[in-house]
């Protein structure tokens, strides 16, 4: 990487380098008069819908929103509807869903309401399995299961392979070109987190944040601080700090053990490695 200098002075700000629902609320299809028929649930959330699965599946009431539609990677794709991931009690698995195919299904009573709404939902899935679609519709446009990741930290759908996580923690693998690009980056992670004995998910963060200022430096080596400013954030996302609590810590040891220590837990490591290892061979930064 060029300009090295510089962007490690860029890091040691924030770290001495490394030191360093949309879905909430109830609501639902109110309205619609008494007469027999069609309706939707057009203004219906994630979690309304959720705790209308609750009610007409008593039995199985112990469903819960995982990811709100906010925190979800795939809702921020240019094309793709908002979608929430949560965990279904009655199948013992995680699902996720698009809030719009939600609001855009017709179910058959007297009002429009969200009991209803889930009881067609049911009979939907139902209708899936014994079609063999036993992971949602076949190319997961409107719902699918998901499946976790204990390795990458992510859940990923059986049927559409979109990734679905922490949108503060989420990473460039959907938007990678290729799979043999794909593969680069997770190995770079799996090597990271071998050598440096950091979890995954931390593993993947330096990795997208390298390829962040790789972007950045172009063929100029030059950072703005629009840049910087930007690098900062992310730093401070990453470790769980500030700039001011670092500024803190440099002139009191009391304070800096206790940074150390929340950093570590952070990144799924211990404040020996960081202050011992990662500090001094990723960052050039003794502090002894």
């Amino acid at each position: 990487m060029k300009n090295t200098k510089k962007l490690m002075s860029l890091v040691l700000l924030l770290a001495s380098a490394l030191l360093v629902s949309c879905g909430g609320g109830g609501g639902g299809g109110g309205g619609g008069g008494s007469t027999y028929g069609s309706y939707s649930s057009p203004y219906v959330t994630s979690q309304a819908f959720v705790d209308a699965l609750n009610n007409v599946d008593p039995q199985y009431a112990d469903s819960y929103i995982e990811l709100y539609t906010d925190e979800t990677i795939r809702s921020g794709i240019v094309g793709e509807e908002d979608w929430f991931v949560f965990y279904d009690a009655k199948y013992n698995e995680y699902k996720a869903v698009s809030v719009q195919y939600v609001r855009s299904i017709i179910y058959y009573d007297y009002y429009s309401n969200n009991s209803a709404l889930a009881d067609e939902f049911r009979n939907i899935e139902d209708d899936d399995i014994f079609s063999g679609f036993f992971n949602g519709d076949p190319l997961g446009d409107d719902y699918e299961v998901v499946d976790y990741d204990f390795i990458t930290d992510l859940y990923f759908g059986r049927n559409s392979g979109f990734a679905y996580e922490d949108e503060e923690d989420t990473f460039d693998v959907n938007l990678m070109t290729s799979d043999k690009e794909k593969m680069t980056f997770f190995k770079k992670a799996s090597a990271i987190s071998l050598t440096y004995n950091v979890s995954i998910q931390t593993s993947m963060s330096l990795v997208t944040l390298g390829k962040k200022v790789e972007k950045m430096i172009g063929g100029n080596g030059e950072i703005t601080n629009e840049d910087q400013q930007a690098l900062v954030t992310d730093l401070s996302n990453l470790t769980g700090v500030s700039l001011e609590d670092v500024t803190a810590a440099q002139a009191d040891e009391s304070k800096k053990a206790e940074l150390l220590k929340k950093i570590a837990d952070k990144i799924g490591s211990t404040a020996s490695n960081l202050e011992h290892k990662i500090l001094p061979e990723v960052f050039g930064v003794n502090l002894l």
